[in-house]
């Protein structure tokens, strides 16, 4: 037997957070120390910028060594979980400025939870109900009580939400198995738990009544029936489901006979919803995605990836789309949205979240957007964020529905609007992905091939206009380094300017890229995304993106970049990687990076500011 064999160490996050080493509690300091800890666990391996954990921490009040308390958290981390190090591969990594946990063989709670439900999952497909719902009875077993309890911040609230969630589904997936298993009773404590948390969740209430059904608590169950059908006319203006109105049915003609509701095999059309007298969602669905860009190009295997996710009998799925402004990521998010919104007749709902401007939409209110979509009445809305995204989850659960979600600030602004009903799809653009989004697919963004800006300029200003001049034309292209927006600005100042040929455009375009200041309303157009981007760089970095954009044109090393910015290979590095993922330089082969044209050209043009000490 191995050394590591003989070791142990689980880590909780579904109660307060602790690690338990062979039996004994480990020390892992004040609650904020845990709340390091318990991001680093959630992160799931992947790195957590310095800045991300001291905006999780502290909020928009830091103190000022913010910075080096996180070090020294860490530092008190790493001491305490050394002696298993060896045994068990548990380690905090660093990567330049972002900390990284790699669990080895140390248990999770929350990971073992979804292991248990994957495999019940496999156990009830092949027939094995009673093994299917111990594994769910041991899933549900993993929490000790409040997830993340006694960490502060919005992170830990927003993280304990989406645990809560997960546990009533584990509660629910529990009492699915129990019933079926002839164990009504021991379903029933859970269900009213989670009926209590969820008080406008038809499911919750369905299998609630088919629990007292069984029970043969009849009256009990009618009681209940009525005041959900009260709560969801007077909280959201609405009736019942068709689903749950069949249990009422029977309840009514006390017909114990058959399967229970939450388990009846539904047929592919049985999508109606809850119906409102004066509001016209069970008759007509709402259809808000804007029009479909007309002269749209490329973006193939992009498009083929949002169509895979539609099958029938899909899950639920989110997908991200991030990168550089201007490449198009509103574009391709509706192109793609119509290309399958017939496979969600209940309804394609859009929602600008605003995050560019500055002041981007709250949850909250984009809850209520949603909710007036659906029909509901703005008096009925609910009050609180919680409230408006359990109302919203309740009316589309059993609908299948197409959601965009564009320009997106973070995971807790998206996180409350997503449905979980099977089928529906999520598409989420934002300029940096969400590392802390769970289920989401993400995707990139790049420049279009040469090919399509060309097909992209020849739709908008004509071919054969283009085809007179193929050289400039590319090299036209290849100075809007191919990005949709340029390609689309390009194009508008050559259908301005019908008597000019296509190489007096270029050369105008490389006269304005050496401006020392934009000189051009469309060129304050073309620079606006980048602007935005080296915006949100901390003060260092904006030094270094400033510093690298005169290095020679082309692709450079770290050691090129180290060079130029006067600091070591590790620490330059760390700035790359910043700058990679604000997607102000992209990656190229052998660990190099390089910029495009116009974000070069960019960078050039600002002031180059003192060296950050």
């Amino acid at each position: 037997m191995s050394n590591a064999a003989l070791h142990t160490v689980r880590f909780s996050v579904l109660g307060p957070v602790t690690a338990v080493a062979d039996g004994a509690d480990l020390d892992v300091g004040s609650p904020q120390q845990r709340a390091v800890l318990a991001m680093l666990l959630l992160a799931d391996g992947h790195p957590v910028d310095v800045e991300t954990v001291v905006d999780r921490i502290w909020g928009s009040t830091p103190p000022r060594s913010a910075a080096g308390v996180l070090r020294t958290y860490v530092y008190r981390l790493r001491r305490v979980l050394a002696p298993w190090a060896d045994t068990t591969g548990i380690a905090i990594g660093t990567d330049g400025g972002a900390y990284h946990l790699v669990r080895g063989t140390a248990h999770l709670d929350v990971v073992d939870v979804e292991v248990a439900r994957r495999h019940a999952r496999e156990l009830e497909r092949a027939g094995d109900v009673v093994g299917a719902a111990a594994e769910i009875a041991a899933a549900a077993d993993r929490w000790t009580g409040t997830a993340l309890g006694g960490l502060p911040g919005s992170w830990a609230d927003a993280e304990r939400f989406r645990l809560g969630e997960l546990r009533g589904e584990v509660a629910l997936e529990r009492a699915t198995l129990e019933v079926r298993l002839g164990r009504p009773g021991d379903a029933l404590p859970e269900l009213r738990r989670v009926a209590v948390e969820r008080p406008l969740d038809e499911r919750v209430t369905s299998l609630l009544l088919e629990t007292l059904l069984a029970l043969g608590l009849r009256n009990a169950a009618l009681g209940e029936y009525e005041r959900f059908r009260r709560r969801l006319a007077d909280e959201l203006g609405v009736s019942p489901g068709s689903a749950l109105q069949r249990v009422h049915q029977r309840l009514l003609q006390d017909d114990v006979t058959g399967p229970p509701a939450g388990l009846e095999a539904r047929p592919a059309s049985a999508t109606e919803p809850p119906v409102r007298p004066d509001a016209p969602y069970g008759v007509t669905a709402p259809a808000q995605l804007p029009p479909d860009v007309p002269e749209f190009v490329g973006r193939a295997d992009e498009v083929a990836r949002v169509e895979r996710l539609v099958a029938p009998g899909a899950p639920a799925s989110v997908v991200g789309l991030t990168g550089l402004g201007g490449m198009g990521k509103t574009a391709l998010a509706l192109h793609a949205a119509h290309r399958v919104r017939a496979a969600f007749p209940d309804g394609q709902f859009f929602v600008d979240l605003r995050a560019a401007g500055g002041h981007p939409l709250t949850a909250s209110d984009a809850l209520a957007a949603l909710l007036v979509s659906a029909g509901v009445a703005r008096s009925d809305i609910p009050g609180g964020p919680d409230e408006r995204s359990a109302a919203w989850r309740s009316l589309v659960a059993d609908r299948r529905v197409l959601l965009v979600l564009d320009d997106a600030a973070s995971a807790a602004q998206v996180r409350p609007l997503i449905p979980s009903g099977a089928g529906s799809l999520t598409i989420v653009t934002a300029v940096r992905r969400f590392i802390d989004l769970a289920g989401a697919r993400w995707t990139t963004l790049l420049p279009l091939a040469p090919e399509e800006s060309v097909e992209l300029m020849g739709r908008l200003v004509g071919h054969e206009r283009l085809a007179a001049e193929p050289g400039p034309t590319g090299r036209l292209a290849e100075a809007c380094s191919h990005q949709p927006l340029a390609v689309r600005v390009a194009a508008a100042r050559l259908a301005d300017r019908p008597s000019w040929t296509v190489a007096e455009i270029e050369q105008q375009l490389y006269d304005d890229l050496d401006q020392p200041v934009v000189m051009h309303a469309d060129c304050r157009i073309v620079d606006a995304p980048f602007r935005r981007a080296s915006a949100g760089l901390r003060e260092d970095q904006r030094d270094a993106f400033h510093r690298l954009s005169h290095l020679p044109d082309g692709p450079f090393s770290v050691t090129d970049a180290a060079r130029a910015l006067g600091r070591d290979t590790g620490s330059t590095r760390a700035v790359l990687e910043d700058l990679l993922d604000a997607h102000l330089v992209v990656d190229r082969p052998g660990g190099r990076y390089a910029f495009f044209t116009l974000v070069r050209a960019f960078a050039r043009r600002q002031p180059v500011r003192a060296r950050v000490a």
